[in-house]
């Protein structure tokens, strides 16, 4: 396990930089053969049976494609630092996601899109400056980053919001007909887990570690692509550095008759 005062020099000593990347498109959905359809006991997709992904990520190679993934170069949330793909790194199997005490961190998002179907992710954080949020989200096709959406659509399945402890999670769902909707879980995300989103037309269905912990009758319907972020909100919360630990990704169809 890598200690937070001792991370930066662990991951440097053990990792390839990332390349930059284009601009965010939609790729065509077509069945991975490569992807193990429950990667984890802790899985969703294995408790509730969703079947082959159409698209992973294993973080096992030397670098990520530029196919796959548009890694962020823009100002940081609303305007303040600055997301850089220097931030992003690989080792250990495992993709991270640095964010320094200036504000400038890191975020990327799938190009691999669609409107309906399930994500998932397994992540650990690491106890850090409170300005930082770490975000598993999903965003209508063209990548997050920005304050507001242009459909002002935005599923947030893994949240943690002034909190440098790690031990809450927060779920943040905003639909053009339904407003916002929120919902946490008391967690110590310093550990492994699974989270997951359902987006289907009945609703959004989240979930932690297999366990559904959010629900609502609202949804997203524009194209949807899974980002990673970790997020910086200066003025609140502690600053400092902050580090956040992505094991896998997986991205499930919504199925005829589901």
């Amino acid at each position: 396990m890598i200690l937070r005062s001792r991370a930066r020099t662990a991951v440097l000593s053990m990792v390839t930089m990332l390349a930059l990347g284009t601009a965010l498109g939609t790729a065509p959905a077509e069945a991975s053969s490569a992807c193990p359809a429950s990667p984890d006991g802790s899985s969703a997709a294995k408790a509730r049976g969703w079947g082959a992904p159409v698209w992973c990520a294993e973080f096992e190679d030397e670098y990520l494609d530029s196919s796959d993934w548009v890694f962020y170069d823009t100002p940081g949330h609303a305007g303040k630092g600055r997301r850089t793909s220097k931030e992003l790194y690989l080792g250990n199997g495992a993709l991270y996601l640095h964010g320094l005490a200036d504000g400038t961190t890191a975020g990327l998002g799938a190009r691999h899109a669609q409107s309906y179907g399930r994500w998932e992710t397994r992540i650990r954080l690491y106890r850090g400056a409170g300005a930082y949020r770490p975000m598993a989200l999903l965003w209508p096709n063209g990548g997050g980053g920005g304050e507001y959406s242009a459909t002002r659509e935005e599923i947030d399945f893994m949240g943690v919001y002034n909190d440098p402890n790690r031990q809450r999670a927060d779920f943040f769902l905003e639909t053009p007909k339904g407003g916002h909707e929120l919902g946490y879980a008391d967690v110590d995300m310093t550990g492994w887990h699974t989270y997951a989103v359902e987006n289907s037309p009945a609703g959004v269905v989240g979930y932690l570690d297999g366990r559904e912990w959010f629900r609502s009758t609202h949804s997203t319907r524009s194209p949807m692509s899974l980002c990673l972020q970790l997020d910086w909100f200066p003025g609140e919360g502690g600053n400092g550095e902050a580090w956040m630990e992505v094991d896998w990704v997986r991205i499930y169809p919504m199925r005829t008759g589901d």
